[in-house]
């Protein structure tokens, strides 16, 4: 819910950017041409402004105005740009385009803005005691007095919007969170099985005993394997069989058959010698399976003939 809430906050503020540059009207510079949001022309009237190299007007006052409120917007269509569509945000530096860090990053940038305005409003509000005081302001004085509800605006303004973010980025990292104990749990379940697989393969294989396999050439459970078969069962077990191995090559034939059964139970369609492929070695497994050829309580019924219907004898017609 809060995520939804903030979310929408965001959006407003900066589908809102837009419409608020475009309903400020532009300001005659006294000495050149019209002042837009962002013309050079304000910009050098500014820059002059607090070099103290001219007295800021009336004008440019107004246009310290806009930019502040400018600023605020900019900041919140940055933000929901880096947390909402990443694809579409440039690399600027101080803003990278992962959403959490972005959130966090716009969260410092919002926060370093509220400081700035704070020492600002307190060295008007000391402009302001010296006028009650009976000091006379120059122009530049004045106009920092004026700007005083608007500084006051922008600072409640990013003061609310600031742990809506800060509530967007905590539900992210919860979410993050989540989503990483979701995936390690499937990580370990995934490896449980494989394990499981692995030592399950080897036991069937250990089972494949001279007795079973004889009765399996004879006929088990309603199955019986050709030469063919039980040859593929003996490769196989040839190929993952580590008894007979030297201490120091078992390293080596580890691997060898951890490649074997992995590749039997994925059902690799490559194969494991010549004219064998794994899919064919766990397609026979299966077989064995079907026929519960390793359980040894299990009782074989033999299917029952069906009977065969008696041909029916026609009736002799009275005479």
């Amino acid at each position: 819910m809060v995520l939804d809430v903030a979310l929408g906050v965001a959006l407003a503020v900066a589908l809102a950017v837009p419409v608020v540059v475009a309903e400020v009207p532009a300001v005659a510079a006294p000495d050149g041409p019209a002042c837009d949001v962002e013309g050079p022309a304000c910009e050098e009237k500014e820059t002059n402004a607090d070099a103290g190299t001219g007295p800021a007007t009336d004008k440019q006052w107004y246009q310290r105005r806009v930019r502040g409120q400018y600023e605020f917007y900019r900041l919140a269509g940055r933000a929901f740009e880096t947390f909402y569509m990443p694809s579409v945000l440039n690399s600027v530096k101080g803003m990278p385009t992962d959403s959490l860090d972005g959130l966090e990053k716009f969260s410092q940038v919002v926060e370093k803005k509220i400081r700035n305005l704070e020492k600002r409003k307190t060295k008007i509000l000391l402009l302001v005691d010296q006028k009650k005081g009976g000091k006379s302001l120059d122009a530049d004085q004045v106009a920092s007095v004026n700007s005083l509800p608007f500084v006051e605006a922008n600072l409640d303004q990013l003061k609310e919007f600031l742990p809506q973010f800060k509530s967007i980025s905590t539900e992210h990292e919860k979410a993050r969170k989540k989503a990483v104990r979701r995936e390690e749990a499937k990580r370990l379940d995934s490896e449980h099985k494989k394990a499981k697989g692995v030592l399950s393969t080897l036991h069937y294989l250990s089972l494949l005993t001279l007795e079973l396999k004889e009765s399996l050439l004879t006929g088990l459970n309603g199955l019986t394997l050709t030469e063919e078969e039980m040859k593929i069962l003996d490769t196989f077990y040839s190929l993952t069989d580590t008894t007979s191995v030297k201490f120091s090559e078992l390293d080596e034939k580890l691997d060898t058959v951890t490649n074997h059964i992995t590749a039997f139970l994925e059902r690799k369609d490559k194969e494991a010698w010549e004219g064998t492929k794994y899919s064919e070695i766990s397609a026979l497994f299966d077989t064995l399976h079907e026929h519960h050829v390793f359980d040894p309580d299990y009782v074989y019924e033999p299917p029952q003939p069906e009977p065969e219907d008696e041909p029916e004898v026609p009736e002799e017609e009275e005479e």
